[in-house]
């Protein structure tokens, strides 16, 4: 198989994947359920037939709206299946082992849908934050054994532990969801990783406060840290930094923070 044909099945299976994170992002937040009923627009609730359920392809065709009603098609559809195309692209070429990929796969399925969330409705659902402590428990088991549970197991309460602190008696800083949230990346990092998550969540996060500020009318800044940002989706970067490239990790321990190896 060519290495053009292997990109091509990579960016369509990334967006039939894709395609079900978004409806994750959407239906998770309304309390629906994600398997019945099946895909249709979420305003006139009209079913959508098998051409308007193509990755990308129908969304392009249809100008971004429904067919019926003409609504606009909410964005976390397209974008879920845009970013997940690119995704498995990304992994299919990524020079690692297959643990390491399965990793990444499982880590992205929840980091997306969260990140749309946390984008839109200010809030990480503790439905997918768990189930994301779970299944990085799980595999951190399946794949090294004991050892591998007692690590996830250390990662995961060092990443809850001091946010929900901070989220108990500063919740304009932080919240819940934040310190489920870092948990369930502990557990598919391990102890070790999240100063990397850490430090580029809060370095990405920081500048990101900077842009929105700066980048507001003069009149209308108001304090610098005024309207809190979502956290989650700086959260989620840092964990697929520390996952896909290890050597971050080493660099910022050993010759950053100088932490023994």
């Amino acid at each position: 198989m060519t290495n053009l044909l292997i990109g091509l099945s990579a960016l369509l299976a990334g967006g039939i994947w894709g395609s079900f994170l978004g409806v994750l992002a959407v239906r998770i937040p309304q309390g629906l359920s994600i398997a019945t009923p099946g895909s249709r627009c979420d305003h006139c609730f009209t079913p959508l037939g098998l051409s308007e359920l193509l990755p990308l392809v129908s969304w392009m065709r249809s100008g971004g709206r429904c067919r019926r009603c003409h609504h606009r098609i909410l964005p976390e559809i397209p974008i879920s299946e845009f970013a997940t195309s690119f995704f498995f692209l990304f992994v299919v070429f990524f020079p690692a082992s297959i643990e390491e990929r399965v990793a990444l796969f499982l880590f992205f399925s929840f980091a997306l849908p969260l990140t749309l969330i946390d984008v839109r409705h200010h809030r990480l659902p503790h439905l997918l934050t768990s189930s994301g402590i779970a299944t990085g428990l799980a595999f951190s088991t399946f794949t090294m054994g004991w050892k591998g549970l007692l690590g996830s197991g250390e990662g995961a309460l060092i990443g809850f532990i001091p946010v929900a602190l901070v989220a108990l008696f500063y919740s304009r800083g932080m919240g819940m969801g934040d310190a489920f949230w870092l948990a369930a990346i502990g557990a598919f990092t391990g102890p070790r990783n999240l100063s990397l998550v850490l430090l580029a969540a809060s370095s990405t996060g920081i500048l990101a406060a900077l842009a929105v500020h700066y980048l507001k009318p003069r009149g209308n800044r108001g304090a610098l840290f005024g309207k809190a940002l979502p956290f989650g989706p700086f959260l989620s970067l840092g964990g697929f930094l520390a996952l896909a490239f290890p050597g971050l990790v080493h660099l910022i321990n050993s010759h950053i923070l100088e932490i023994p190896l």
